[in-house]
């Protein structure tokens, strides 16, 4: 432990106190987006589901099947792809077309920007709320959704739905869960940065944006349809507020294959390029905890003390138990169990990512089928 031994220690703390400090004001930030319900006086609002699909025919019907069992029926529009499976068809001949209440279009361009910026121009009320095609709703759905809108500030312009990843209903697997676990806690992340003002994040699988703030996205980079929109429209003065309603949580599944999962963290890790510069910090912060854990492993490899393997094996142990205690109210929210084998998984996932997340985008995970440029739907991702 001689010579930067003991700076290691003092670093570890440091980091340690000040991620303390940071998970107790993300803490207080979701406590207080629970709390922030309507802001202005119920009033008449009308509201269209914009629906973009590529290829999605194995999966559309369930969230049409569910969108016609909901107790309050709204105006849906499908904006076709270009599928090649199918999926026009599927949802022109699907009971809600038959009933008037679905209208199928052609995405103009290519692409699921195109296709939304294709939905909010055939939209024909001041709000829309687009969902996935492969998500699930629960009954209430649309009236969680109509009770939120209806009273919502003169100021906003967005508001954020709560996105849950779905588990296998007999057994779900240890993978599922920390998948669901970490997904839940970065929707506890966005709701805090949204209810504090700072650039924050959503989910296109469940978001309201009002039709006449909706920015052209073609100018936000490859993924602009969510994350982006935010930050777009919270640099032009407007707000975007969090939906704490459980009824209007959308369940989506989560990657199926840990391949697949960090193609999809890579893809979403190439928005950051694009962030404001606040959520960026908040980017770099969880960077640099990686970074930081994986210097103690490092140099506990590289040297004889023991008392080095131990600071590296008791901050990640002491970081974890941050983190879950952290995430664990808001599974709760979201209805999941959480285990401390789960919590003991996502904190090896976690500072895992950074180094996964380079190795993919420098082509050195190709022989494990993980490509650099990570596809969706048979295109590729650019940033």
């Amino acid at each position: 432990m001689a010579g930067w031994g003991p700076w290691a220690f003092v670093v570890a703390g440091v980091l340690a106190v000040l991620h303390a400090w940071t998970l107790r004001g993300w803490s207080r930030a979701w406590r207080k987006a629970l709390t922030s319900g309507v802001g202005a006086e119920p009033r008449a609002v009308d509201w269209t589901v914009v629906i973009p699909a590529r290829n999605e025919s194995q999966h559309l019907g369930n969230v049409l099947d569910d969108l016609a069992e909901q107790e309050l029926q709204v105006h849906i529009l499908v904006v076709d792809d270009h599928s090649n499976d199918g999926t026009a068809s599927l949802a022109t001949s699907h009971q809600l077309a038959q009933r008037g209440h679905l209208r199928v279009l052609t995405a103009e361009g290519t692409g699921k920007k195109s296709a939304l910026l294709t939905g909010m121009a055939s939209a024909s009320t001041p709000w829309v709320v687009t969902l996935d095609a492969d998500v699930r709703l629960g009954p209430s759905w649309t009236q969680g959704w109509q009770d939120r809108l209806s009273g919502v500030r003169a100021k906003t312009a967005c508001v954020a739905g709560p996105v849950l990843l779905s588990l296998s209903p007999q057994s779900p697997t240890l993978w599922e869960g920390v998948q669901a676990l970490d997904y839940a806690a970065q929707m506890g992340w966005s709701a805090g940065c949204l209810v504090r003002d700072l650039p924050g994040s959503a989910s296109g699988a469940n978001m309201a944006v009002r039709v006449d703030t909706y920015p052209d996205t073609r100018n936000l980079g490859a993924s602009g349809d969510d994350t982006l929109v935010v930050q777009a429209l919270q640099r032009r003065g407007h707000r975007v507020e969090w939906l704490s309603d459980s009824r209007a949580t959308v369940r989506t599944a989560g990657a199926n294959s840990f391949p697949a999962w960090i193609e999809q963290r890579t893809r979403w890790a190439g928005k950051a390029v694009h962030y404001d510069r606040r959520a960026k910090q908040t980017a770099w912060w969880m960077a640099w905890m990686s970074v930081t854990q994986w210097t103690l492993w490092l140099g506990a490899c590289a040297s004889s003390a023991s008392g080095l393997w131990g600071l590296a094996w008791g901050w990640w142990a002491l970081v974890t138990g941050m983190n879950l205690a952290y995430a664990r109210p808001v599974a709760r929210w979201f209805g999941l169990q959480t285990t401390w084998a789960q919590g003991a998984m996502l904190g090896l996932t976690q500072p895992a990512q950074v180094p996964l997340i380079l190795l993919a985008q420098s082509g050195l995970l190709r022989p494990w089928g993980i490509a650099s440029k990570p596809s969706w739907k048979g295109r590729t991702c650019d940033p």
